[in-house]
């Protein structure tokens, strides 16, 4: 009878020591390394309201706007609709070596250059960065072999469109549109290894010369080069006569199919 009570004694005091269950936090998945540049990126972004969730004592693969992979580390950054977030791309995003994609969108005064430091990213397959104030044009993309998308369309880009994108064996699929970009198309453009299945939008630029010839070698499955300063003969062949004139309206002088326009 004494051993019984002196047993229930002991598990009143053991009960009395511990803390409830609701103050006993559940193991966090998070990668500490991760949370940690996560916070930072939060901080360069100036704590914006879109990154509220984005709490020290909480689990970041809870936080809004961002998602983990299945051994838990960041694998996507998605940072959108916030017309008071004003700053430009962190470096530090280069420092979440998981990261698979990265998206900026719909944030007007997102400004200054995309940080060359994102050429560490492994594992990175897409870049869409749209609808920001972003300027310059990150030329060195041509390093990030994973890549399959490039959205940068709705920006503030400028400069020539460097050849180099065209030695990304694994893109199908380059949005360029609504900048202000000048020079050429690429003739390299037409040597994109996935050529079977490509999209190209390169409307509402500056861009001038000619249609390349040798992106009669793509399958475009969408394409658009209107709203530029384009000239000459539309390339016969390939994909290029499968759309209407719409996606060659308002150049400089381009003539010839599906234009109505015959070349002289």
């Amino acid at each position: 009878m004494e051993a019984q009570k002196l047993s229930f004694f002991l598990l009143l005091l053991l009960s009395a020591a511990l803390p409830p269950p609701s103050l006993i936090s559940a193991k966090e998945l998070c990668n500490s390394n991760d949370k940690k540049v996560l916070l930072q990126i939060k901080a360069d972004l100036g704590n914006p309201y879109a990154l509220a969730s984005w709490l020290s004592n909480t689990d970041c693969c809870t936080w809004y706007a961002v998602t983990c992979n299945s051994n838990n580390r960041i694998n996507q950054i998605l940072v959108q609709y916030d017309n008071k977030l004003t700053s430009t791309i962190p470096s530090a995003v280069a420092d979440l070596p998981y990261l698979e994609l990265i998206f900026f969108h719909k944030l007007p005064h997102l400004t200054g250059t995309i940080p060359e430091s994102i050429t560490k990213l492994t594992r990175l397959t897409q870049l869409w960065i749209t609808w920001t104030n972003v300027t310059g044009f990150p030329d060195f993309i041509s390093k990030i072999p994973t890549l399959t998308y490039i959205n940068l369309s709705f920006n503030n880009l400028t400069g020539t469109i460097p050849p180099s994108l065209s030695v990304l064996n694994n893109v199908n699929y380059v949005d360029l549109s609504r900048n202000k970009l000048t020079g050429p198309i690429p003739e390299s453009f037409g040597s994109f290894k996935q050529a079977s299945n490509f999209y190209l939008i390169l409307s509402h630029n500056e861009l001038s010369g000619s249609i390349p010839k040798s992106l009669t070698k793509l399958t475009l499955q969408n394409f658009n080069v209107s709203n530029n300063k384009l000239c000459g003969h539309i390339p016969q062949g390939g994909s290029l006569q499968r759309y209407t004139e719409y996606e060659y309206l308002h150049n400089e002088c381009l003539c010839g199919s599906p234009l109505l326009l015959a070349c002289k």
